[in-house]
């Protein structure tokens, strides 16, 4: 099957979990025999890169990215435009669209386009931007499928925009996530991989939560993985910012090799976001053998589980003190044998070889069907 793969933006140039998940997929179908094309942007010239591990780039030039962000259009708006004349010149079979823009183009192609939305959206998000409703809701009322990464996601989307969607996650590699076994004992390190300057991503709440934790235990680190300066949340917290700045480890974004590592040599993952669609930083944790803690909203409970599953815990959004209790619980949790076997064995529900992939391989040539018996009844 001849595969496009949409989205303005690629992986490794940008290190985000919706360029994780394209590039992850592309490679999972390209070593299944699929002819798989990414399509994506650049702001030098067009070009097209054929991939050792069988995967074809093509870049597209963006569109006056400067004029247009001056306008408040975005690359995301503006990128189903370059990305057209490619969907119309080749003849792909399936086209997995990552923006709204994208998969409107795919639809003016004539091409079959599932689209995935990739966050979490709700009626707020559209107060400033009105005209971004009604882009995305053309995007997927006119898909040929459109889905989202968790069944939360897909509940907001179906309300939103009045049309059912399905659930297709995204998965992790189990090559690029190895477990750790061992229980997590010593000083407690707590990992925050996510953009430090992103308020949805929580790090304001996981600060003050960290003061009456360190009250608990004076002893515990909190690691920083990834962009961002952490600096203008920690300067609300006031008086108790010093102390909590003393327990704080900034990694930065690091090496690709650095990833699984520092989840290796975390004792709890920590992702306190609010509309958080899927929460891919939870799965790669429990790959490794790491439990986890996150917020009660968007995808991220069904990755936590429950307290009785023995892999972490869910804590109510934007509460500070119910997250440094279940921190408190995950570090002694952690510190037990079997939970990394528990951690890892949950994880393998989105392995993208045993569970995930095979699910996106069956959308698409359902789809493919469905498709072809429309023409032929014709």
């Amino acid at each position: 099957m001849r595969i496009a793969l949409v989205h303005p933006f690629s992986w490794p140039e940008v290190r985000r979990g919706g360029e994780r998940y394209l590039d992850d997929l592309a490679v999972y179908l390209a070593g299944r025999g699929h002819a798989v094309e990414i399509v994506t942007g650049t702001d030098g010239p067009s070009t097209v890169e054929h991939r050792p591990d069988g995967v074809v780039v093509r870049r597209r030039h963006h569109l006056a990215p400067v004029r247009l962000q001056t306008r408040g259009v975005s690359r995301v708006d503006s990128f189903g435009a370059p990305a057209l004349p490619v969907l119309v010149r080749e003849r792909y079979e399936i086209v997995h669209a990552f923006t709204p823009s994208a998969a409107i183009a795919g639809r003016l192609a004539g091409r079959r386009v599932i689209y995935s939305v990739l966050g979490h959206p709700s009626a707020g998000q559209f107060g400033k931007r009105p005209g971004d409703y009604r882009i995305m809701r053309r995007a997927v009322r006119s898909a040929t499928m459109p889905v989202a990464l968790s069944t939360a996601s897909a509940s907001a989307s179906e309300a939103l925009f009045g049309r059912p969607v399905d659930v297709l996650p995204p998965g992790v590699r189990g090559d690029r996530f190895e477990p750790d076994r061992s229980p997590r004992r010593g000083r407690p390190r707590l990992l925050f991989s996510a953009d430090a300057e992103d308020p949805r991503k929580g790090l304001a709440t996981l600060l003050a939560a960290m003061v009456p934790l360190l009250r608990a235990r004076p002893e515990a680190q909190l690691v920083l993985s990834g962009p961002g300066d952490h600096r203008p949340a920690l300067a609300r917290l006031g008086r108790d910012a010093d102390r909590v700045a003393s327990a704080i480890e900034p990694l930065g974004l690091g090496d690709l090799d650095d990833v699984g590592s520092r989840y290796r040599a975390a004792t709890v993952t920590v992702l306190p976001s609010i509309l958080e669609a899927f929460g891919l930083a939870l799965v790669e944790s429990l790959s490794c053998g790491t439990p986890v803690v996150c917020s009660d909203d968007g995808g991220m409970p069904d990755i936590a589980g429950r307290a009785e599953d023995g892999v972490g815990f869910v804590v109510p959004p934007q509460d500070p003190d119910a997250l440094a209790a279940a921190l408190d619980q995950a570090i002694d949790l952690a510190g037990q044998v079997g939970t990394a076997d528990r951690c890892v064995a949950r994880a393998r529900q989105w392995d993208w070889d045993a569970a995930i992939g095979p699910r996106h391989e069956a959308l698409y040539e359902s789809v493919a069907r469905r498709s072809r018996a429309r023409s032929g009844s014709r």
